[in-house]
């Protein structure tokens, strides 16, 4: 669903999953269009591999999607995007982009987009929010690179802010908001050499794996070398995040399979391929 405001787009994204007797999960409920397309999805066994496409390839100033993602009981989804998503040009003003996931009981879904792309002089506001059931479980990775560094570009954005937030059967427990600038006055995308750095977020929602803190600690060890920074930490049992620094994009992927990989030797759900990972 799509409104037009003046030179502004914006458009409504509402999904629901259900998963059958057989374990097999469908698209039950799908609402898209304009900023937001969805490709036929494709069931492999474990998980309902379903792409999100943006045909504008980017979000202009006064964009704006509103995003809402339901997965039944039982339900397994991948989530991807084919290709970056860019914040384009905007001298003035800012896009928008809010986005909820509702995980029932005994689901899982993957969120595996592609690089964030804030353009030069761009402005942009994410929020996530991601709601799960007490054993629901999700791998939610989020990619942003410092800009369009082959036409020159590198923390050359006006503003971008960024909200992450999980509850897990109601309970709040992370709430994180991070405002990224060009100037020394907000955080910087910096490599301990000094370079830009492109940065991952993962967050790990878990419960079927043991001794998450332990697996936590392995892929911090595994992922950190050359031109790679890693951090990783248990927020509580069962729900952690890894954060990554690559000097490139090449890096950052790399990191990024190699975290999965590790992971996907005990959730199944984990070993789906979409190309990018």
């Amino acid at each position: 669903m799509m409104a037009v405001r003046g030179t502004a787009l914006e458009s409504r994204l509402a999904l629901g999953f259900e998963a059958d007797e057989r374990g097999v999960t469908r698209l039950t409920r799908r609402c898209a269009g304009g900023l937001c397309h969805v490709g036929k999805p494709y069931w492999n066994g474990e998980v309902l591999l379903t792409q999100l496409i943006n045909p504008t390839a980017g979000l202009f100033s006064g964009d704006r999607i509103e995003a809402e993602v339901e997965l039944g009981p039982g339900a397994a989804v991948l989530l991807s995007n084919p290709s970056a998503t860019r914040l384009h040009t905007m001298p003035q003003g800012a896009s928008t982009m809010n986005q909820v996931f509702r995980l029932g009981a005994g689901s899982f879904l993957e969120v595996q987009p592609d690089l964030l792309i804030p353009q030069k002089r761009a402005a942009g506001r994410l929020r996530t929010r991601v709601e799960a059931a007490a054993d629901a479980a999700f791998f939610f990775l989020d990619l942003l690179a410092p800009g369009r560094t082959a036409h020159g570009e590198s923390l050359a954005w006006r503003d971008l802010t960024l909200g992450f937030e999980v509850a897990i059967d109601g309970r709040p427990v992370v709430r994180e908001w991070a405002r990224l600038g060009p100037s020394g006055r907000h955080w910087r995308l910096a490599t301990p050499a000094g370079g830009t750095g492109y940065l991952a977020n993962a967050w790990l929602r878990l419960p079927q794996v043991d001794e998450l803190a332990g697996h936590l600690a392995a892929v911090e060890q595994q992922l950190h070398g050359e031109g790679v920074c890693c951090g990783a930490s248990l927020l509580e049992p069962g729900l952690g995040v890894v954060r990554i620094l690559g000097d490139s994009s090449v890096r950052l992927r790399d990191a990024c399979r190699d975290l999965r990989d590790h992971f996907a030797r005990q959730v199944p759900a984990l070993r789906a391929r979409t190309g990018k990972l």
